[in-house]
Parts: C-alpha cells; structure tokens; sequence
C-alpha cells in the first residue's frame, strides 16, 4: 500500500472512519481541530457514530455511558469489536481521566484509542518584552493525567516526536495493543507532527504472539521504551518525554557535536519499565537531568524512583524547561554548553542536519493575499510527492495570526525517494540548516514582523526571492538595517544570490495568478542554470499547476518571468551603521525573531481586508449603495488616513525622509534670448531641520505639468477631483485618499518613457486587433528595433501610447499599477550650509528638445523647478555623495567644472570662505571653469572674480570654447598650468564635474602634469590610481 501525501491529524482520521465503532472528539484548538474531517453519514451502516464533546467536567460522561452501554447491554456496538476512538488534546486527556478510571474491566467493553494532540495556547513575552500569545505541547498536562491513571488503569501511553513514529503507534500499534485486550493513548506533537504533510501510511496490525501476548511484549516489538541519541561516552544525559522538546535537544547535540551530553527520549510512560531505563543510559553518564515544568514532577519523581530502586549511583536533578514557548534548537544548545562548562556568550555556529543531497526551501508570506502566493509551497509539495516523481517531500507550514493581520512560514523538504531520513525532524532543520532557495512575499509586511535573513537562516549559497518592485535603491532603504546587514555578511565580499520579481504585475499583465507567477520562480531558481528555458517549459508543463495550460501561454509567462527576473547585488554599503542628517548614529532597532512564532494553528480567519487595490471612492453603483466603505473609514482611520497633514507631507507615499522648503528665489543666469536656460534657485529650510553637508545632492520631487495632466485626464475621460484610495507605497497595508489629479501630476510619471512590459500589458486590453497585434509585436524580441526607435528617437511617453493605441483603455486601478512612480532627481547642492545658514540653493539648467516628428519635449524636473515662484512649496530629501572636501582644510583643492557642474564647487568654495572668515588656515584652490560663451554662461562670474580678488580663490583657468576662432577647454587650461597642478595635487585633491566627454581628455592633462614633473607614464598612471585609493581623485 503506497503512501500518502498527507498529515497525520488526516491520516488518524481516516484509520478512525475505518477501523473504529464510534468516535469522539474532544480537541479545543479553535483553528483547524483534530478531528474537523469526521462527520457521522448515517446513510452509511458501516459508518462510525462521531460524538462532538466540549472539554469541562464531567466531559467524559458520554464516553462512559456508550462504553457502558456497548459493555452491557444487548445493543453493543454495531461494530462488534471495533475499537472507540477519541481524538483530543492535553487538556482533554486531562478532563477524561476520571471517565477513563470509571470504565469497566477491558476484558468486557470495546477497547479505546486515544489519540492525544499536544497543542495550546499560551501567554509568552515577544522581542520588545510585551505579552504575545504562542503555541506549545501542553506536556504537563500530559504527565499529570498519566500520573493519576497509573494506579488504576492498565493501559499503554506512547510518545512520539515525529508523524512517521506517532502514525506507527496510532494504526498498528493501537489494534495490537487493543488486539490483546489493552486501551492505548498515543501522544504526539499537535503543531508539528500533527499537521506537518509527509508521505505517511497506516501500519498493518502486529503480531506478538496472539491474544496470550502480554502488553509489554506487545509495545516492545515495535516500539523501544527509551532512544538515547549523542555521544558513546557522556557524564550527563537529558531525559525528556518524546516531543519536540526531545527532537530540538537530540538536534542541538548533534549540531554541537557535543562529546559530554547526550538525550534519552521517552517513548513509553505506561506501562514503566525502570529496567529499560537503566540499560538505555551509557555506562559513562554520572547525571540526568530530568523534564521538569514546576520543581520536579511526575516524570522526574518516576527517573529518580527507579534510580534509587535499583540502587544507582546516577544523580538525577531536575532540567525545569519553559512552559510559554517551546525551547529553539539554540535554546538547548545553550543548555548543553552550559551543562558542558562551555557556554559562550554569543549564540554559536551550528552545523546543518540537513540530509546529504537534500533541498530545504522556505517561503515567507501573509496567510491571504490576493494572489495566492501562500498556497504554492503547498502546490509544489503536492507536486514532488505525485508518482514517479523520485522525490520524498515534506511540509511544514507555521502560522502567526497576530502579527500584520497574518504571517505564515512554510518549510518544504526534498530528498530522494526511498532514501529519505526521519532522524531529525523538520523543524530541527529548519533551525539548523540555510534553505536553497528563501521566497519572501508581501516583504513590507513580514520585515516588519520577522527578520528571515539573518544570518542563522541564509548563507552565500541561498538564493534569495523578494517578491516585490524593489529596486536596488529600495532593498537599501526599506530592508531593515539587521537584514541588509545579514546579506552583506552571508555574502562576504560577493554580490550574494538576491532577486526581485514583480510577481503581482506579472499576473495582471498575462492574466494568471501571482501563485503561477511565483511557482515558476522556483522552479527557474531550484533547476540548475544550465536547463535552457525549452526545457524548463517542458517540465512545467508535466506539473499539475500547468499541465492545462496552452503551450503558447506557458512559454509567454516562463519568459516574462525570466526577463523580469532581476539580480540585486548587496552592496557593502548596506551594512554601514544608520546616521541620522547630521552624520550621528542612530539607535539601531532590536533585531527582529529569525524563526517564525507560531500563535495558530491556521491562517487567520478574521483577515477581512483584501489587499488594497486603487479604486475611485463611490465610482460603482454597489459601493455608491454601500455604507461599510464610509464605516470604515470612521472606525479604522489609522488604515485610511494619511501619515500627518497634507500641509506638512506633499507626497505621503514617499518612503524616504522628506523636507517640505520653500522657495526664495528663482533667478535665470543666462539672457533671456540665450538658447539655454540656466538658473539658480534658493529655498529656505528654516524650522524644517533639513541639514547638508558639502557636496551633497539634493532630491527634488517634481510635479507633472498641471496643464498636460488635465488634458490628459480629459481626453481620458477621468475625473480629476474624484477621490481615489491607492495603497502606499510605503505600507501597502494602509490606503490614501487623494485626487485624480493629485495622483496623475504627483505621484505617477504619465510623461515618462514606458519600458517593454507596458506594451505588452496594454495589449491585453487593446479591443482593436491591429492595434493589438502592433503592441505585441513592439513588446517581443523581433520588434527590439521599433522599440528603441520609439523609445529613444521619438522619446515618447505613457500618454503618448496611450493617444496612439486609444482601443486600449485600462481602467485606473490598472493604469496606477503599471505607470512608474515619479522618482525623485537629484541636483548637487550649490551652496554651503555654514555660509548660507537656513538656505539650499541649487544650479539647474532646463532640458528641452523636440522629437524627430517636431514634438516638444521637457525634462519633468527641470520645467518643475523653472516654473517656481518665492513662497512654492517643494518637498526635497538629501542625498549623500562622495564629493567631499579633502579632510584636512590645508590641503590644497583643484576643481574642474563644465556648465552646471560649478554647482558643488560653487558649495566648495563657499565652506573655505566660512572657514577662512572663522580663522582656520586653508590650503589653496584652483578653479577651472568650462563652458561656450563668457557674456552668456560665466556662471557665478562675479562671485568668483571676488573670491579670487579675495584669496580664497588661488587660481582661475577659464575655458570659453566659442569665444575664440581656435576653441578652447578645460584640458587646455590644465595643460598651460602642468607645473602648478603636479604641485598641488603632490597633497591635493582633484575634483571634476559635469558631462563626462572631456574625462579622457582631463586624465592625459594630469598625466602630462606628473611626467613634466618628472614621473614616467607608468608612474604617472599609478599615482593617479593612489589618488582614487585615498579619494583624493
């Protein structure tokens, strides 16, 4: 009989609809009861009478009297001698004990199985110190119920640690037992071996030696009284009820290859054999240190007992364990160094249990999205565990129903078939050993709530999934600093295994469900590289998730997983501590739990919000009808409401710190009939606390032009003062409220260049079949030409595409999911904070062109910032740079600035101003200016006439390449100072900044520098490179 892919709650269900005359449930876990398949089918003869019972006093009376009944009474059962069956908990068995003391003698009633699930609540203490609930064995229980039955009822009481030992003990064991005229409990782990999916099948009944057999032969031809597991050799052994709590101590001493603990487990409370216990200890071993909850115990009262009985030498002390949480893997291996005498004070470097040739996968995510993305290691587990597959798998999903309205972790294990290992549970590796591959979904919500990265989780081999539209820049802000920290280390020194997908855009833009999106992700990532993308399409095609699908639907969604498939690299960066604007260390957040703490049992069930999507406020009849959309905002405002006034947060969907400045002045520097326009601006930061340092950038958060918006809105046929509720792009779990308008001139870049994934998102929705065979044909590899034409000749832009493909019409929610977020663009600060003091100023230049077609092009910001007037509002962030001073202030300084690249040199010169103005000694400047003409550009002309007339100054080289028939550039300037650069750059520091055409010219200027002072090219060459070494260059 082959086994089946399924729990052991399922598996004991199903033996019990089978084998048992009535069943009884008692279990009080309030999600997912043992025992929630069972209903009575009356139609069925054959069919069990099942008895729902709540567990209080007297719960067992029922019990009793159908027993009683079936013991007495010319009715009996009408199955014969079939067996009762209850499926309960800890608190259950405990409430049935005097019920179970009450039966008749075994020899005259239908015997019982008593399947016990040890799983409850309790009150525990999470990371910030504050009460949390979490789920634990309640073993005491368990102990205390087998300490009264012991006097008076003969039965045997079995644990087990694991699905495969408790589904041997639940099916053959329990009709052998009750074959030779005894009731059995059998004890196992509610959370984990309960609900765990594993390949498992019902034992056949064993033999030992018919109904002559005695209980105790019976229970030691399958299963032994005591395991010990460790060293050959220990002075102290753990002794500990056969549990999690021994699977997670067996695995510690394995993981610490510990040489002087080792664990005795124990599988059978009832009946005693004090004789077993003795022979399973090493002869070596001076102490146990037995289970205890409260002082000692029942079952440490029951060690010592038969220790003293027999006259040992062994000392037995009391191992008093938690009861609100379930000791980690690095609990007890903290226990056992200390026990050892070894006990380090950071948490030690465990070694993996994994299986040789196994594959661990985790996967992170909330226990409801929208697009299913929880259900797939469950999916793939299925899978592999199919026929013919070659592949053992197991499944170990957690729940934690408190945190961000519902996280789940899911564990699959892979091994080969026939080759599997039970030795050590799930659970111990999923402690012990970093996965193959690591899936986060929803990251926003589960960074906020665990910390899955650390380094006890991954390592450099792991291949990392976020399932979002992080970029790069955002995994170095939004990741939480312990995580990115963790990435850099597990990396150490490559650019790690870290990718990021949009499975959600993905799925809206073929129409499949993220859970599709996300399964071929796995199977791209788990597969070696090697397998070419026609034969990862073969294989998915066998699976049951694509085994309907159209050969054509498959390669198109397989390729654009591929395409959209992004590589991250970790930066070292991102484990720099956090400052705050000021450059001072900012008090780093308590790292978050690595494991996941389990609070349920399934996922939450009271989850009613739906993942937020944009929708315009009362724009369907139903929801014009509807009064729970107001409701809600009245009574959870905290989800609706935007993060402070709108006066003091212009865009609430900015995640990084932002300044709300205002605008002083905005002054143009070149003529009027000048062809560029080029301008300076000042804002006022006073009372925002915006602070800068020399040679920072500033970000501008532009706005689309108001007058371009509204026409596109119109022509659209939207609205612009209707309100829409987008979720933010800071907390997807929380909604804002803001305008048509707001949204279209704010937050999306409308005006922007689409990427290909636009095209061919569009043309799921294109009604023209010309229209949509043009934009599946730009969006694939054969229209690769059409569009970089489209793209970088005509520049053309989301309105654009959307005017030139009108049967194409997405609806707003669609068009606020695929139109990129504007993205702020940054401008080196012109100006110094110590000289300028409640000031930023800034030196721009307008970008405009036309198309080939002569359509009008700007650049978004730039129009935004030209268009300013004193007293605007703009919200701004700071962006750091490498240009900074040299760090000692005598050091000589050489700047070269073309255009707008006298913007940070302009901030230069200012700081050496303020520092000569306050008495310090500064080292010289030299300044070489570039651009076309003098009247027109000499950008900053009189300010730098007077600081060179000044002193702070030393040197001008100005280069106008227009104003002469020969043209003249920077390079020239420098070429004519050699001597003096080779001088000052011996402790100087070089600066250049602008276009980037001139740096080939500019490196030969400072190489011919260097040899006319007497270095060869070589020398001249490799003294450069010191310069970039020392960020002198």
């Amino acid at each position: 009989k082959m086994a089946q892919f399924t729990t052991l709650h399922s598996l004991l269900e199903q033996d019990a609809a089978q084998s048992a005359a009535a069943i009884f449930k008692y279990d009080t876990t309030p999600s997912a009861p043992f025992g929630a398949s069972l209903v009575e089918q009356k139609d069925v003869p054959t069919s069990p009478r099942v008895f729902d019972m709540q567990v209080r006093p007297g719960a067992g009376a029922s019990l009793v009297g159908f027993v009683e009944s079936a013991a007495f009474t010319s009715k009996g059962t009408s199955g014969g001698n079939k067996p009762v069956t209850v499926l309960g908990s800890a608190a259950s068995l405990l409430a049935l004990v005097p019920s179970l003391l009450a039966l008749p003698d075994s020899a005259r009633r239908p015997k019982l199985t008593v399947h016990i699930s040890t799983q409850t609540s309790s009150v525990a203490t999470d990371e910030q110190g504050e009460p949390t609930l979490t789920q634990v064995p309640e073993l005491g229980a368990v102990l205390e119920a087998i300490q009264q039955l012991r006097e008076n009822w003969t039965g045997a009481v079995v644990l087990s640690e694991s699905a495969e030992e408790a589904a041997i003990v639940g099916t053959g064991l329990a009709k052998a037992v009750n074959a030779v005229g005894y009731d059995l409990i059998n004890v196992f782990d509610g959370l984990t071996a309960g609900r765990q999916l594993a390949p498992l099948e019902a034992a056949k009944q064993v033999s030992a030696g018919g109904n002559a057999a005695s209980l105790e032969s019976t229970i030691e031809s399958v299963v032994p009284y005591f395991t010990y597991s460790g060293p050959s050799s220990p002075s102290k052994v753990l002794v500990l009820p056969a549990s999690i709590y021994s699977a997670h101590a067996k695995a510690a001493v394995a993981a610490l290859d510990s040489q002087d603990v080792g664990v005795l487990a124990v599988r059978v409370l009832q009946p005693w054999n004090a004789d077993a216990l003795l022979a399973a200890i090493p002869k070596s071993t001076k102490a146990l240190y037995v289970y205890s909850e409260e002082q000692n115990g029942p079952l440490f009262d029951e060690v010592l007992s038969s220790v003293l009985s027999a006259g040992s030498p062994l000392k037995v002390r009391a191992l008093s364990l938690p009861t609100s949480s379930i000791p980690s893997v690095q609990d007890f291996v903290t226990r056992i160094a200390k026990l050892s005498g070894s006990a380090s004070a950071s948490p030690q470097k465990l070694k993996s249990l994994l299986p040789a040739q196994a594959k661990l996968a985790v996967f992170w995510d909330l226990d409801s999205t929208s697009g299913q993305t929880e259900t797939v290691p469950a999916t793939l587990a299925t899978t592999f565990a199919g026929p013919n597959t070659g592949v053992s798998a197991k499944l170990d999903v957690r729940y934690d129903n408190f945190r961000q309205g519902g996280v789940q972790r899911a564990a699959l294990l892979l091994e080969q078939a026939g080759r599997a290992s039970n030795d050590v549970t799930l659970s111990a590796i999923v402690e012990t050993a970093a996965p193959s591959l690591l899936f986060v979904g929803a990251p926003q919500a589960v960074f906020k709530a665990y910390g899955p990265l650390s380094t006890s989780n991954v390592d450099g081999e792991t291949r990392i999934v976020v399932s979002s539209n992080w970029t790069a820049e955002d995994f170095a802000t939004k990741l939480p600093y312990a995580q990115r920290k963790a990435l850099v280390e597990v990396a150490a020194g490559s650019t790690g295994h870290v990718f990021a997908i949009d499975a959600d855009k993905i799925a809206k833009s073929h129409g499949v469900s993220a859970a599709s999106v996300a399964e071929i992700v796995f199977w791209t990532l788990y597969l070696p590289a090697t397998i070419s993308a026609k034969e990862l399409v073969g294989l998915l095609a066998q699976t049951p998730t694509f085994a309907e699908w159209p050969a054509a639907k498959l390669v198109e969604v397989n390729g654009a997983v591929r395409n959209a498939l992004t590589k991250i690299d970790v930066l070292p960066s991102w484990a720099d501590e956090p400052v705050d604007d000021e450059g001072k260390k900012v008090e780093i957040p308590a790292a978050l739990p690595a494991q996941l703490v389990a609070t349920a049992a399934a996922p939450n069930p009271d989850r009613t919000f739906a993942d937020p999507v944009a929708r315009i406020a009362g724009s369907t009849g139903e929801q014009k009808k509807s009064w729970h959309s107001i409701a809600q905002r009245f009574l959870f405002p905290e989800a609706f409401a935007l993060e402070g006034a709108f006066e003091e947060k212009l865009r609430p969907d900015l995640p990084e710190r932002n300044f709300l400045i205002t605008v002083t002045e905005n002054r143009r520097l070149t003529p009027d009939t000048y062809d560029r326009n080029v301008f300076h601006i000042e804002f006022s930061t006073e009372g925002t606390g915006l602070k800068y340092a020399i040679g920072e950038a500033l970000g501008i958060h532009g706005w689309n032009d108001e007058h371009e918006v509204r026409d596109f809105l119109s022509w659209y046929g939207l609205d612009e003062d209707a309100i829409i509720s987008i979720p933010s792009r800071e907390d997807p779990s929380r909604v804002e409220q803001r305008t048509v308008l707001q949204v279209f001139q704010q937050n999306l870049d409308i005006f922007g260049k689409p990427g290909k994934s636009f095209y061919e998102t569009l043309s799921k929705y294109a009604k023209n079949k010309n229209e949509e065979r043009a934009l599946r044909f730009i969006a694939c590899p054969d229209g690769h030409a059409t569009f970089k034409k489209m793209s970088e000749m005509d520049t053309v832009t989301y309105a654009d595409i959307l005017r030139q493909f009108p049967s194409a019409h997405p609806p707003i929610e669609d068009l606020v999911r695929e139109i990129e977020e504007i993205k702020p663009r940054h401008y080196s600060i012109a100006s110094s904070q110590n000289f300028v003091g409640d000031s930023v100023h800034l030196l721009i230049v307008t970008v405009e062109w036309q198309t080939p077609k002569g359509s009008p092009r700007y650049g978004q910001c730039t129009r935004y910032l030209a268009g300013l007037k004193a007293g605007d509002k703009v919200m701004a962030s700071v962006k750091p740079s490498v240009m900074k001073l040299p760090p000692r202030d005598e050091q000589p300084v050489v700047m070269a600035g073309l255009g707008t690249g006298a913007a940070p040199f302009r901030a230069f010169i200012q700081e050496r101003a303020w520092q000569r103005a306050q008495g310090k000694e500064v080292g010289p400047m030299l300044y070489y200016f570039g651009s076309r003409h003098r009247a027109q550009e000499y950008l900053y002309g009189e300010e730098l006439e007077a600081y060179f007339q000044a002193g702070v100054v030393s040197h001008l080289g100005l280069a106008f390449s227009r104003d002469t028939d020969k043209k003249v550039y920077i390079q020239h300037k420098m070429n004519e100072d050699a001597e003096l650069l080779a001088k000052m750059l011996e402790d100087g520091a070089f600066y250049l900044c602008g276009p980037t055409w001139p740096v080939p010219d500019v490196y030969e200027a400072l190489i011919k520098a260097f040899t006319g002072a007497g270095k060869t090219v070589e020398e001249a060459q490799a003294h450069i490179e010191e310069l970039k070494e020392e960020e002198r260059y």
